[in-house]
């Protein structure tokens, strides 16, 4: 099934090395004393990323590392104004002393500080800080819902209705839905420091996916060692809790970032279920109603770790790992199901009770050597990765029948034990050079899956019970992918260019013992990547940009294994799925970094998405993975964001869309139906200083949607209201944040697939009111502060859908 596939992508360039040099100097008081523990750090000119940083010693003094070039140095320290200068490295210099003038311990009664703004928006990527601010507190899973772009419907996440990759530090996260709901819920969010909503990927990530939601951690940049341990306390129906703590620690030839959490949960949902089932002549049949109540218990463990060693100047090797055990977790169902004549006379009713126990362990790591090449920030990095995936599940089922009166007619009875293990391997290697005055990237990456998974489906109405061959199935899954890319930028005095093009080459078999079904596919594939910008004055820039992606199926996605809610409800897997390909165009204007506008139209062939099917006639429910036909969309987004007053920031993101998928219907008559809506969707989300000294901070969001349709299904009003407030304890060595999410219970709403023949609903309520609170205590050097991190798992993400 597998044939090797080489690319070769390497460039000849003539290339000098480059020489690093050090910057010294003196930071001190007004008094003329050194200041200790003052950050200093270095941005090229123009840029926003740092790439170097130092801490002043007990005297004040510094020694900061950085090649030649134009730089903007920054000093900053708790109590002090910030300081900056650009400086020309083209040798060893001492800076001389610089002094730091301290903040007025008294301000005026008007005087409050402006807020650094929170959302950077550049073409294709909005960057939202949140680091130290009232969102840094409870799970990312929240905090995500409150990320300007990111639309999270039962618990599926994408942004701008688009297929969408969770990246943690710029790799990608190999895990169904699902468990990238356990791994967010799990992961605190004090040690997030920003999220990049990236509506253009770069031909460096991924072809999977239309869009990537790139979670970045922190990491110090000071040497010394520092770290935090925290606690967080939720309450809805049952009481949640998050215990952690994070560690980091830097010298001259290691950087250290390690970070532990616990999470014992026990959470509640409740789902009424409406279903019509209609006569061949489309009159009234019989009338379902279901209520469901969910008790689910789970222990997750998660550690992340970091090492970045330092071998020489030139050098350097990174080892990063992320462990995710999840022991034990529960789900206790309860679900009774009334069925009414077509005269609302009930006419009969059961009962089920599910109890579900599930054991998973995902561990992932990752090893990169990266080399400075010499001059023209020439880098070659090569890197290896492994994931392994493990979930054993067992499921029982009793459902008791009655008359109307409540005279018990029979009982049934069933079990499900299932199990999956997926392995991963990825190599890659990717050389970051100059073409000219072109900053050009190429890299060749592979990517081995396979996934090994089973069900047994027992009988226990007979004694023993009895394995039924026609329920229980062994799906074995393989799956290669050899990829390539070049991408190329370039700035001119007021144009802008990006473009790239990626290639990748699929081998995949899918199979299926029991059904005897094999999915066997091997195509090549283009995406190309074309970004143009153009400042028509200091304040004004437009852009235009098109890309074409790839979204392949889940693996469990293709499991045709069934998952019972009762034994007339159940879902399932499609090994016949095919993958999805994707097309984007968008015009964009920006004013002054304040205001965005947006109009975009994107198309897909084959989208992946889940349709629920009524059978009319054996009364039995079921929801499957599908391919649509395709679906398609116009949309105009603003963005608006600015300082109101000196003490409130605000953002309005907002969206006006068109949204249109067709797809088989296969459970009616008429071949195919359309489904289609307009739509809004805003979010408003505001912070506020509330104290002079700013250690009193406060956070409102909003989100609405007017709108929504999801394969056959269509949401209508969702909205939520979020009110946090952080208070910083003891010159910002601690922190205590409380919060109330969904304040007036609003953002569960009813879900509906109505056409031809088929009239099915639900309204499922997760806990989405809660109260939040937590306490964040910082010690060793807390006051040195933090830069993005780049942590792993680049190849985890299609474990399901």
């Amino acid at each position: 099934m597998k044939k090797p596939l080489f690319f070769l992508l390497f460039l000849l360039v003539n290339l000098a090395w480059s020489q690093e040099f050090v910057l010294t100097g003196k930071v001190i008081d007004s008094t003329g004393a050194g200041i200790e523990f003052v950050n200093v750090t270095a941005k090229e000119l123009g840029q926003v990323e740092i790439i170097s940083g130092a801490s002043t010693g007990q005297d004040g003094q510094f020694e900061l590392p950085v090649v030649g070039g134009a730089y903007s140095i920054e000093f900053s320290m708790v109590g002090f104004r910030d300081r900056k200068m650009e400086v020309e490295a083209a040798s060893d210099m001492n800076l001389g002393q610089l002094q730091l003038v301290a903040e007025r311990q008294a301000l005026d009664e008007t005087v409050i500080s402006v807020r650094t703004p929170v959302v950077r928006r550049e073409i294709g990527k909005l960057t939202f800080d949140v680091e130290n601010s009232t969102l840094s507190s409870g799970n990312t899973m929240n905090l995500l819902k409150k990320t300007p772009g990111v639309l999270v419907v039962q618990d599926n996440i994408s942004i701008r209705n688009t297929p969408t990759e969770i990246y943690i530090n710029n790799r990608r996260v190999y895990l169904s839905s699902s468990e990238i709901v356990t791994l967010l819920t799990s992961l605190d969010a004090s040690v997030i420091q920003s999220i990049e909503v990236i509506t253009n990927p770069s031909s460096s990530f991924d072809a999977e996916g239309g869009a990537v939601l790139n979670i970045l951690t922190s990491k110090a940049i000071s040497v010394g060692y520092k770290g935090n341990v925290g606690a967080t306390y939720e309450q809805a129906v049952f009481a949640k809790y998050n215990l952690n703590t994070a560690h980091f620690y830097k010298n001259n030839w290691i950087d250290f970032y390690g970070s532990y959490s616990y999470s014992p949960r026990k959470e509640f949902k409740s789902q009424d279920d409406h279903i019509n089932y209609f006569e061949p002549d489309g009159s009234l049949n019989s009338l379902w109603e279901s209520d469901l109540e969910r008790t689910t218990r789970s222990y997750a463990h998660q550690a992340n770790l970091i090492a970045d060693f330092q071998l020489n100047e030139k050098n350097t090797l990174n080892l990063t790992s992320n462990l995710v055990f999840g022991p034990d977790e529960r789900y206790q169902n309860g679900i009774r199901t009334d069925i009414f004549a077509p005269s609302r006379q009930l006419d009969s009713l059961f009962t089920t009770a599910s109890r579900l126990e599930n054991d998973r362990t995902n561990l992932s790591f990752q090893l990169e050597h990266q080399v400075d090449l010499g001059q023209g920030n020439t880098q070659l990095r090569t890197g290896v990765n492994y994931i392994f995936f493990e979930q054993f599940q067992d499921q029982d089922i009793q459902t008791s029948y009655f008359l109307p009166d409540g005279d018990f007619i029979r009982n049934n009875t069933f079990s499900t034990s299932a199990f999956q293990e997926t392995n991963i391997w990825t190599a890659s290697m990717d050389l970051d050079y100059q073409i000219g005055r072109f900053s050009a990237s190429s890299g060749v990456k592979y990517s081995d899956i396979s996934t090994d998974s089973g069900l047994d489906f027992l009988n226990r109405n007979t004694m023993p019970p009895a394995l039924d061959p026609d329920l229980s199935d062994r799906f074995l899954y393989d799956e290669s992918i050899y990829a390539a890319y070049t991408e190329l930028e370039r700035q001119w005095e007021s144009w802008g260019l990006q473009a790239g093009l990626r290639v990748e080459h699929t081998d995949v078999e899918g199979d299926s013992r029991a059904l005897g079904l094999v999915n066997t596919q091997n195509y090549f594939e283009w995406f190309p990547r074309v970004v143009l910008s153009h400042n028509l004055n200091e304040k004004n820039t437009l852009g235009l940009s098109y890309a074409r992606r790839i979204d392949r199926p889940r693996y469990q996605s293709l499991n045709p294994f069934k998952y019972f809610i009762n034994e007339t409800n159940f879902n399932s897997g499609n090994p016949s799925l095919r993958p999805e390909t994707n097309n984007k165009i968008a015009l964009s204007y920006n004013y002054n970094n304040v205001l965005t506008v947006e109009a975009y139209y994107e198309h897909s062939n084959n989208s992946l998405s889940t349709l629920v099917f009524q059978d009319n006639e054996t009364r039995v429910i079921r929801t499957v993975d599908a391919n649509l036909i395709e679906d398609f969309q116009y949309s105009l987004d603003v963005i608006y964001t600015n300082s109101i007053r000196p003490w409130w920031y605000s953002f309005i993101y907002s969206s006006f869309y068109y949204l249109e998928n067709e797809f088989l219907a296969e459970e009616s008559i008429q071949q195919t139906y359309s489904n289609s809506t307009p739509g809004f969707y805003a979010q408003w989300y505001n912070s506020f200083t509330l104290s002079k000294d700013q250690s009193l901070t406060s956070d409102l969001t909003a989100v609405y949607m007017s709108n929504y349709i999801y394969g056959s299904y269509s949401y209508k009003n969702q909205f939520s209201l979020s009110l946090s407030i952080r208070k910083s304890l003891w010159n910002d060595q601690a922190s205590i944040t409380l919060g109330v999410d969904d304040i007036f219970n609003t953002n569960n709403i009813r879900v509906s697939s109505q056409y031809y023949n088929q009239d099915n609903s639900y309204f499922a309520m997760p806990e989405s009111r809660m109260f939040r609170a937590s306490f964040l205590y910082n010690f060793g050097n807390w006051n040195l502060s933090d830069n993005q991190r780049q942590i792993d798992s680049k190849e985890k993400g299609r474990l399901d859908r």
